[in-house]
């Protein structure tokens, strides 16, 4: 019986040490996110200095929401742990809209040359989409132990009440 419940708290222990791996790794990605983001809004005031902003304003945006399609493809995969499952997010470019046609990248939208800030903030938005999926993996992963810890502290109560 005691070996039971000392496997159960080496468990939770485990649990706990990965717990705040993972709650490290998702604040420096936070943080990396928001560096990201920060960069990109300023290459898009630059652009827009550079420019004019009359140039690079929405208006430069397509009305028609049949012209807007996304750039990348969200996949959501289930990764099979003992009984649970934990979901899994992917990204990646898209070649080809629904239609069958390829895609138009945006940047064409505010003419043929571009600055090269305005690619520069669309490199860095396009960077914060990939890490906004891998926070929300480790947000998954992070909803798992914490299900996972619910159930093994539930056991180890089990196991206390009855060694009494």
């Amino acid at each position: 019986m005691q070996k039971n419940i000392d496997d159960i708290c080496n468990a939770i222990d485990k649990l706990f040490l990965r717990n705040l791996e993972l709650i490290e790794e998702k604040v420096s990605t936070n943080v990396q996110m928001e560096l990201l983001l920060r960069s990109g809004y300023i290459e898009l005031a630059k652009a827009r200095y550079i420019s004019g902003k009359e140039n690079v304003s929405i208006l430069q945006i397509p009305v028609n929401k049949e012209n807007i399609s996304s750039l990348f493809k969200l996949e959501s995969k289930f990764i099979k742990e003992s009984e649970d499952t934990i979901p899994s997010f992917d990204i990646s470019l898209k070649e080809e809209n629904e239609f069958g046609e390829d895609i138009q990248n945006p940047i064409k939208w505010f003419g043929v040359l571009v600055p090269q800030n305005l690619r520069t903030a669309q490199k860095r938005f396009q960077e914060s989409v990939y890490l906004a999926t891998k926070i929300a993996n480790i947000h998954c992963e992070l909803d798992y132990i914490a299900n996972k810890l619910k159930a093994l502290y539930l056991l180890k109560n089990a196991f206390c009440k009855q060694s009494e």
